[in-house]
């Protein structure tokens, strides 16, 4: 589940800080070439993971000409290094986004590119009116498709700066933000800004004032009930960054650029960092048909709940897990329900020539969707090298690599399920394994929809009805509240029941 992980980078707060000295607060007759101007300059961090040096970020901002008119240019260079039980793993991320200086400061173009272990994929957007033409090349291929103009533009990050900086504001005050992701089916990206605090430190010699928020992922601008990720941030009173957090392990600090690009001796195991380790040795997983996990450490999360995971709060609070099974009474999908779960999007290219073709041949003239599903989970799990270093963000990318962790073969599966005319989606979660000591590591599989009920599929371990280690905490890519249980969610195995006892 490496690649979710590389997911929090996205949620850390905007790396934007200046250095020394820090800028002074917005002026209320401010043009928008005058705000653009103010932020001009290059900022430098170390991105720490448990306070060990796992990568950095530099970004710069500067005037300049785009298609002979004049923009403000903001660059980012991002790097990733961890290992994944022995495995290197390395990402790296290099973005260029332009804004207009006038009317309302919207992107003029922008370009993203990402290497993940020696695989590059570049994605360019350039703005012809009122439209945009996003290109992504990757491996070969080439994908190509319209978008209208992000949400975001330099105005509302004045907007934002104004509120901030405004007289009276109050904890708990809240403000809208807006960024852009390339990669998602709809772009506009957005998070809900809360007022904590402000205090004044000195900084480089210089009396400085800090605002402390708190900001909430909230998904898509159509998915209004998102569950979203949170993050702490330290402002200046320019709007910019000082630090931020993501669930207190991932950690951006403003350093000076050489600091920033020194990563620290050794490599840091993600997995081992960020998994649940228990005293209780379950043995095999597999085995495992019922399991009480006393629970702790999961603040205001609320459990998903079903016929195979039922939360009960008390002293102490519970999850009582079963291995998946058939429920007496099962219900239908609504017409919107199954249409949501067999849409293509960017990342499940359920209609892609290539996973169509696949899904066709694997399932051949299977027409029970639950028979057909264990014959798309079968040939994931016997196709695919198990591999911490093969990442890939899509099903079509994840199909020419033939390789990848639990992301990459839920990733495949849904798709290659959806082809098939088989309602299917993600779930994230955490699920038993036995390394150096017993475990919950954080784990990804997938659920299909037979006509009767949803069903568990586990394409990396090759199991249909998932034992009762597999804890659900959360299911498709808007669903990001599980996030927040990272480092901090504890269990204490209180008894279990295994096959045949």
């Amino acid at each position: 589940m490496r690649r979710s992980f590389l997911a929090l980078l996205a949620l850390l707060p905007a790396a934007s800080a200046l250095a020394d000295p820090p800028p002074a607060g917005p002026d209320a007759k401010q043009t928008l070439r005058d705000y653009a101007v103010s932020q001009q300059g290059k900022y430098a961090y170390g991105l720490y993971l448990k306070d060990k040096k796992v990568g950095f970020q530099i970004e710069e901002q500067k005037l300049g000409k785009h298609d002979g008119k004049e923009v403000l240019i903001v660059t980012s260079e991002q790097l990733f290094s961890v290992t994944v039980e022995g495995e290197k793993s390395v990402s790296e991320e290099k973005s260029v986004t332009m804004y207009e200086t006038e009317g309302e400061g919207t992107v003029v173009y922008a370009s993203l590119t990402t290497t993940e272990d020696g695989k590059t994929t570049k994605r360019e957007a350039v703005r012809k009116g009122k439209t945009f033409t996003l290109t992504a090349k990757q491996a070969g291929r080439t994908f190509t498709r319209k978008l209208e103009v992000p949400v975001d533009r330099l105005a509302r990050d004045r907007e934002f700066l104004a509120w901030l900086n405004a007289p009276g504001r109050k904890k708990g005050d809240t403000i809208l933000k807006w960024s852009v992701s390339w990669e998602e089916d709809d772009v506009d990206r957005k998070e809900l800004c809360t007022f904590v605090g402000k205090r004044e430190v000195v900084l480089a010699g210089v009396p400085t004032v800090l605002f402390d928020v708190e900001e909430e992922s909230k998904g898509s601008k159509t998915k209004e009930e998102a569950k979203g990720a949170r993050s702490k941030a330290v402002l200046l009173s320019s709007g910019k960054l000082y630090s931020g957090t993501v669930t207190g392990l991932l950690t951006l600090r403003m350093e000076k650029e050489a600091t920033a690009r020194k990563l620290d001796g050794g490599d840091v195991d993600i997995l081992a960092a960020t998994s649940i380790v228990v005293e209780a040795d379950l043995g095999s997983a597999r085995d495992v048909e019922k399991l009480t996990l006393e629970v702790s450490g999961y603040d205001d999360f609320k459990f998903p709940q079903s016929h195979r995971q039922v939360f009960k709060k008390g002293k102490p609070d519970v999850l009582e897990m079963s291995k998946d099974f058939r429920v007496k009474k099962g219900a239908e999908l609504t017409v919107d329900e199954r249409k949501e779960n067999l849409k293509s999007t960017v990342k499940l290219q359920s209609d892609h020539e290539a996973i169509r073709k696949l899904a066709k041949r694997v399932v051949g003239k299977e027409t029970d969707p639950l028979k057909a599903a264990e014959l798309i989970g079968r040939w994931v799990y016997r196709n695919l090298k198990k591999s911490y270093s093969s990442n890939a963000d899509n099903a079509v990318a994840v199909l020419d690599n033939k390789a990848g962790d639990c992301t990459e073969h839920a990733l495949l599966f849904v798709a290659l399920a959806r082809a098939a005319g088989i309602p299917a989606r993600e779930v994230s979660g955490v699920a038993y394994v036995t390394t150096t000591k017993p475990m919950f590591g954080w784990h990804a599989w997938a659920e299909v929809h037979d006509g009767s009920q949803w069903v568990s599929v586990d394409p990396t371990w090759n199991q249909v009805y998932v034992d009762a280690t597999h804890v659900k905490l959360g299911e498709g890519p808007d669903d990001q509240a599980w996030v927040n249980l990272v480092g901090r969610l504890k269990f204490k195995v209180v008894k279990h029941q295994k096959k045949g006892e």
